[in-house]
């Protein structure tokens, strides 16, 4: 069978799964997962992708996405390499973690996406030992369930600042407690009776939406019986040597780049900086090995636990966030 196409536009909302070769675990533990959530946010914030929906299940997982320019494959391109060499580094292993490239279904009309979100909000009580929970015991299991963006749209105060996961109230009476009890019953709805799977409704591998939306984007983007699509022109990110971050995060904090391109720094800060950048804007196409090598010697896990710290260092400290976001504009000119 013929791949589906990869389409990209402005605006395009997609539903993208990605699963584990052979169907083995990509999460062990609860770290893994939280680690995922985070590449995801921070992938978020470079890219500018709403992230609408997600659930993390153990061997796989599902995002409903909308990108504002057209590059979902650099988004999940750089999510994926950075999660595969986080878990191949943590449990000693080597090769592929995903099962074939990421699956990105394009969604339109309201009604498929919001039987879509409900689809993926149902996927914990499908394994084996929810399955046989009363219909009270499964509301409560999807509600507590943590790596989910559900709870997130029936409880505001629990919505991380970086997702949208109230867009899908916007179809069932708002972000308000008539709406969010609404979506909850919606979503209940596949508990108790049988629903119809969204999947089953989907054309050419790839899209699920009206008719009408079917014919716009066959208008659009597939040209001629072989279904080759023209792809707009995807927002790329610039491939940056080791060496020219150093220079310009060295110049931000007045050393000379080769002090901070050194094992043990005196320029602690700037160090770390450095080290988050190049994370940042090398890993697509570099191993962390590499990367350390690069930067002074460091090894692949002492480059993730940087990494790991500083972003949590962000989150209290405004002005080295600045600093940051300043430092990554001017890489990128």
């Amino acid at each position: 069978m013929a791949r589906p196409l990869r389409i990209e536009y402005p605006g395009a909302i997609y539903h993208v799964t990605s699963r584990g070769i052979d169907r083995r675990k990509i999460f062990n533990e609860d770290k893994d997962c939280r680690h995922l959530v985070h590449l995801l946010k921070e992938g978020a914030d470079f890219f500018r992708v709403e992230v609408i929906a997600y659930c993390l299940m153990s061997n796989h997982f599902h995002f409903l996405l909308q990108t504002k320019e057209a590059n979902l494959s650099r988004f999940m391109q750089r999510l994926n390499v950075a999660y595969t060499r986080y878990f191949n580094y943590k449990y000693n292993r080597v090769g592929p973690l995903m099962q074939g490239r990421y699956k990105a279904i394009i969604v339109g009309s309201e009604e498929y996406f919001l039987n879509l979100s409900r689809y993926i909000y149902l996927n914990p009580i499908k394994v084996k030992e929810v399955r046989a929970k009363s219909r009270n015991e499964k509301r409560i299991f999807l509600r507590r369930y943590k790596w989910s963006s559900y709870s997130e749209v029936l409880e505001p105060k629990k919505r991380s600042k970086y997702l949208k996961s109230e867009r899908v109230l916007e179809y069932v009476g708002g972000d308000n407690e008539k709406g969010r009890k609404g979506y909850e019953e919606f979503v209940l709805e596949g508990i108790s009776r049988e629903i119809s799977n969204p999947m089953d409704e989907l054309r050419y591998q790839f899209l699920l939406g009206s008719d009408k939306f079917i014919e716009q984007i066959k208008a659009n983007f597939i040209k001629d019986k072989d279904l080759k699509p023209f792809l707009p022109e995807n927002r790329e990110i610039k491939q940056q040597s080791i060496k020219k971050i150093a220079e310009v995060v060295a110049k931000e904090y007045g050393v000379k780049a080769e002090e901070i391109l050194v094992m043990r720094s005196k320029h602690k800060q700037a160090r770390k900086v450095l080290i988050e950048l190049s994370y940042k804007f090398c890993l697509v196409n570099k191993s962390l090995k590499e990367l350390g090598r690069e930067l002074g010697g460091i090894s692949g896990p002492g480059i993730v636990r940087v990494h790991e710290r500083l972003r949590n260092e962000l989150g209290k400290d405004n002005q080295l966030m600045n600093k940051i976001t300043k430092l990554a504009k001017a890489i990128c000119q």
